[in-house]
């Protein structure tokens, strides 16, 4: 973690970069970018699909073994999962 003066310090050199070379300084913010969406985890449409098959089969097969607690568990995640998956989708990161 940086204190004060050297945050200081690291924004003045931030900006006489950014007023010498321009260039080098905006390669560095598009490094940044590629590195954020490389770290952003996507899992493919088939991968939803599977969880959201296994789930709902577990949640019937807790049912029929007698753990209404733990089946209702069960169902919230399937749930949830079928919310990330619409939710990928709506944002357009969605692959066919």
């Amino acid at each position: 973690m940086l204190d004060d003066y050297e945050r200081e310090a690291l924004r003045e050199i931030q900006r006489r970069l950014l007023v010498e070379d321009p260039e080098f300084a905006q390669s560095f913010d598009a490094d940044t970018q590629r590195l954020n969406r490389a770290a952003t985890p996507d899992l493919p449409k088939r991968a939803y699909t599977v969880m959201l098959v296994f789930g709902s089969a577990f949640v019937v097969i807790l049912l029929l073994a007698g753990s209404p607690f733990i089946a209702l568990l069960f169902a919230a995640l399937t749930m949830w999962v079928w919310y990330a998956r619409a939710h990928r989708q709506e944002n357009g990161r969605g692959r066919p």
